[in-house]
């Protein structure tokens, strides 16, 4: 198990957040999407991106931006590693097979995926 000491990046979190974080993140491979973590800890969208990206510079999760197309607005329809960019246009939904040439059908999020439990101290 590691350990993450946050004060210093993650000063927002309270005594309160650290056995929750710790507990979300008890195993390898856990999926934590940004909007999961506002909600679970009753913090803001930006902060929970945040929490992220620590953990992410920490080498102890991998960051995946998801991508999801108008056909199926709601499952995505596929995932690159964060930080590279946008997916190159054009690009082909996998779900409808369309060719998308704009931004505008396509949204995104952000998911990690834990490499091992992480306990935060």
């Amino acid at each position: 198990m590691a350990s993450l000491i946050y004060k210093e990046r993650l000063g927002f979190l309270s005594d309160h957040h650290k056995p929750e974080l710790s507990r979300h993140f008890m195993t390898a491979s856990t999926n934590a999407m940004p909007h999961q973590l506002a909600v679970l800890l009753g913090i803001e969208y930006s902060d929970a991106i945040a929490i992220l990206a620590v953990l992410e510079a920490e080498g102890l999760c991998e960051m995946k931006l998801l991508i999801y197309h108008n056909c199926e607005p709601h499952v995505p329809a596929g995932a690159i590693p964060y930080g590279i960019g946008f997916p190159d246009l054009p690009w082909t939904c996998p779900h409808c097979e369309s060719i998308v040439e704009n931004y505008d059908e396509l949204s995104f999020d952000l998911m990690a995926i834990s490499k091992q439990s992480i306990e935060f101290i």
